[in-house]
């Protein structure tokens, strides 16, 4: 029995060492960040590793979060051992902020302007590190789960910013129609068939021939 116990607890030794032995921490520069609705923003964070053993990392967000932030980018770096605080690496994340407010628009999603009248939205969560495996290739397959975390907590605040409304889209409505309209005109005068493109011609010149004649008339009868 008494050989039995001291096994379990040299396995439990053995087990506690090899977790101490790796590790993160997490170097927060900032805990909340004020971003324009429908922008793209960039955070970085600080990562060092105070134990014996280097340790692959990435930084993301907490799913609280990732429910009305995208992410864009989010880096990955190793982390060797014996990183202190003060020479924390490091690590980028990108996400773009959420179209919150809401718009007056005069057609459905067109001709908007917004007056930020609403008070302002915020989002509260965590930036996590999470240590992963070396043979773990980001955005593919395989590789082993994350072993372990640590997190820091993040208030992202979004801005609204008011503008008038945008007649873009009308002016150009209106120069694809007239154009459109001109385009129409010229096609069916000059696509008609050569027949009637000369009898037209032959009109013209009619017409013209006996307006000459007339003032021929004209000036022979004042003789």
């Amino acid at each position: 029995m008494c050989e039995y116990k001291l096994i379990v607890l040299c396995l439990m030794t053995f087990a506690f060492i090899s977790f101490v032995s790796a590790g993160i921490g997490i170097r927060s520069y900032q805990e909340s960040a004020l971003v324009n609705e429908n922008n793209n923003a960039c955070l970085t964070y600080g990562a060092y590793n105070p134990f014996s053993t280097d340790t692959q990392v990435i930084i993301g967000i907490s799913d609280s979060l990732k429910e009305v932030l995208v992410e864009q980018e989010a880096e990955s770096k190793l982390i060797p051992a014996g990183t202190s605080s003060d020479k924390a690496i490091p690590l980028k994340f990108c996400f773009k902020a959420p179209k919150v407010y809401s718009e007056d628009c005069l057609i459905a999603g067109f001709i908007c302007k917004e007056e930020c009248k609403e008070e302002q939205k915020s989002y509260v969560g965590e930036v996590e590190l999470r240590s992963i495996s070396t043979s773990l290739t980001i955005g593919g397959t395989g590789g082993s789960a994350t072993s372990f975390s640590v997190s820091s907590p993040l208030r992202i605040r979004v801005n609204c910013t008011p503008h008038a409304r945008n007649y873009t889209i009308v002016y150009v409505l209106l120069a694809v129609i007239s154009a459109t309209v001109i385009g129409t005109i010229l096609m069916r005068k000059y696509r008609k068939p050569k027949v009637e493109r000369d009898k037209e011609k032959l009109q013209k010149i009619r017409a013209q021939i006996a307006k000459e004649g007339r003032k021929s008339v004209k000036r022979h009868k004042r003789k």
